[in-house]
Parts: structure tokens; C-alpha cells; sequence
């Protein structure tokens, strides 16, 4: 899938701690497995997409297929090296995207937890 890339991805990365967001769009028929197209990501993405654009595109938003947390997707992962933000659904988009442009990271992972990093699941 094509990466959907900021404006001015040099300076973003000069001033950035992360640059890009990938998000899992993986979808699997039936219900015997979950996956993260099925528990929202099909109706995050395009919300996330034109929202980005909006607020000038300040993370690449990477469409992949599967990091293995599909249990508590929709994955998001900030990139380089960033925390997992699991679960976010088309209507927290700019909760989310306002956290992310804040640069309040932390902030943002809590909202949006990692459920083996937070005793969950």
C-alpha cells in the first residue's frame, strides 16, 4: 500500500520525535480471528487520512497489513520506535490527532493503552 507522505517530511523529522504513523488495515473474513479492519479500521483510515490533511499532514500515515495486536485494534504505531495506540475508533480521531500534534505522547498511549502493557488482555 502507498505511503500517504507529510508535506515536508525532512523538516517534520528535524522537529519531530515521530514522523509517521502506521496503522493496520489488515481485514479477515468470519469470526474466528480478529483483526483490526473488522474492529474499526476500515471507518479510521479514511477519517484519519483527511484529518491529517487537514492539520497539514505533521505524521506520513503507512496503511500495512497486521503488527499482531489485532485483539485490541485498530493498531496504530508511532514510528521511529514509538509506543502502540491500540483501539481508537473513527470518532477519536482528533482527541487523537490533538495529543499526536501536542507531541503529548505519553498522554496519548494512555489513552489509548496497550492492554499487555497495562495488565489487560
Amino acid at each position: 500500500m502507498p505511503e500517504i507522505k507529510a508535506k515536508n517530511p525532512d523538516q517534520a523529522a528535524e522537529q519531530r520525535r515521530f514522523t509517521r504513523l502506521r496503522m493496520c488495515v489488515n481485514f479477515r473474513a468470519g469470526d474466528l480471528l480478529p483483526s483490526c479492519g473488522a474492529r474499526g479500521a476500515k471507518e479510521l483510515q479514511p477519517v484519519l487520512t483527511e484529518k491529517l490533511a487537514a492539520r497539514g499532514d505533521f505524521l506520513s500515515l503507512e496503511p500495512v497489513h497486521c503488527m499482531g495486536k489485532c485483539h485490541a485494534g485498530p493498531t496504530l504505531k508511532l514510528l521511529p520506535g514509538g509506543p502502540f495506540l491500540l483501539g481508537a475508533q473513527a470518532a477519536d480521531v482528533d482527541r487523537l490527532l490533538d495529543l499526536l500534534e501536542a507531541e503529548s505522547y505519553d498522554e496519548a498511549a494512555a489513552a489509548f493503552p496497550d492492554p499487555a502493557r497495562v495488565g489487560g488482555e
